[in-house]
């Protein structure tokens, strides 16, 4: 029976890719990639499970474990609710307790030891991190109420992960009650699959959003108007300071540029790589340093200022400047003397 499942599971996700590779230009390439990770970890668990190889008789494919399902879904996540362009390099770090994992399962499999209290400590430590990356996971698209069609699969695996777990840690081995790691994990991916085809056929958008280049293709926007328009929108920021105005929109800009609201989102998006608010943002963090430095603002407070220069909170403000420049305000203020 479970192997017609892994057959299954297998022949769906192939055809899943198959689909996804016909329309990969529309979707963001971040989004694009995770989501085939996701799959391809699904698939690799399908085939390579420990206690029911598809290919290869009583072998175990520690590699292939729900942990890296969880990582991958997690990073899904992250990135659908942040709506970056790239991958952030420094997320890898991500995958670093799959990888301790798969060394506790190698270890296991090769070089079978007795297990000190450090060992125990350090396995269970790292396993309640896929806990909460899981029931964040959960936490996350609830309070979002979007990519809800993860929840078909995100909430079966968290509770035989939980199971799974709590089984390890009484009896102190990997066998499943009633094999729920196999059955269970493997007729979910089944449904997930179907799920997922069925979005890409009907409502694609909620499955990957679409790329930028994607969206603009039609534009009627050429390279002369493009770069007469960009000279304008930097003048404006570094001449009139617009970006001072914290109740700025994509819209005042528009009109001030005298173009569509489309074309500006296009010339920022596509050719510069940026947000509206990411680039406003990044002028005002440029203003708030200068300002530190300028004997003007000399008795202003660190938030008086962010005001001066276009923050409308606090919290805001920080979290910007921290993101462009990789310590708080104050951190920065002190660097200075």
């Amino acid at each position: 029976m479970l192997r017609t499942i892994q057959i299954i599971a297998l022949l769906q996700g192939i055809f899943l890719i198959f689909i996804l590779f016909q329309r990969k230009k529309e979707y963001k390439k971040v989004n694009f990639w995770l989501l085939l990770g996701c799959i391809m970890s699904v698939i690799l668990y399908a085939i390579g499970d420990d206690d029911y190889n598809l290919f290869v008789s009583d072998s175990d494919w520690f590699l292939f474990h729900d942990t890296l399902i969880i990582t991958f879904f997690f990073l899904f996540v992250r990135y659908y609710k942040s709506g970056k362009e790239e991958f952030d390099k420094k997320d890898l770090w991500f995958f670093t307790p799959y990888l301790v994992i798969a060394g506790f399962k190698a270890l296991d499999t090769y070089m079978p030891i007795e297990k000190g209290v450090i060992l125990e400590v350090a396995h269970g430590f790292v396993e309640l991190i896929f806990l909460g990356m899981v029931l964040y996971t959960i936490y996350d698209i609830v309070k979002r109420k979007k990519e809800k069609w993860l929840l078909t699969f995100i909430v079966p695996l968290t509770v035989i992960f939980i199971i799974d777990e709590v089984t390890f840690f009484i009896t102190n081995s990997y066998e499943s009650p009633y094999f729920l790691d196999s059955y269970g994990i493997i007729l979910a991916a089944v449904f997930l699959f179907y799920y997922v085809l069925y979005k890409l056929i009907v409502t694609p958008q909620e499955i990957l959003p679409k790329s930028n280049d994607a969206k603009y293709k039609t534009s009627s926007l050429n390279t002369k108007d493009i770069e007469r328009h960009k000279s304008y929108l930097l003048r404006l920021m570094t001449e009139e300071k617009l970006f001072k105005n914290n109740k700025l929109t994509v819209n005042d800009v528009a009109k001030q540029l005298n173009i569509p609201r489309q074309h500006l989102s296009e010339i920022l998006n596509v050719h510069m790589k940026t947000g509206f608010q990411d680039f406003l943002n990044q002028y005002r963090v440029e203003e708030f340093m200068a300002c530190l430095q300028n004997e003007t603002y000399s008795n202003y407070t660190l938030l008086g200022i962010a005001n001066e220069v276009g923050f409308s909170s606090k919290s805001s403000f920080n979290t910007t400047f921290k993101k462009l420049k990789g310590m708080t305000p104050s951190q920065y203020k002190k660097h200075l003397g």
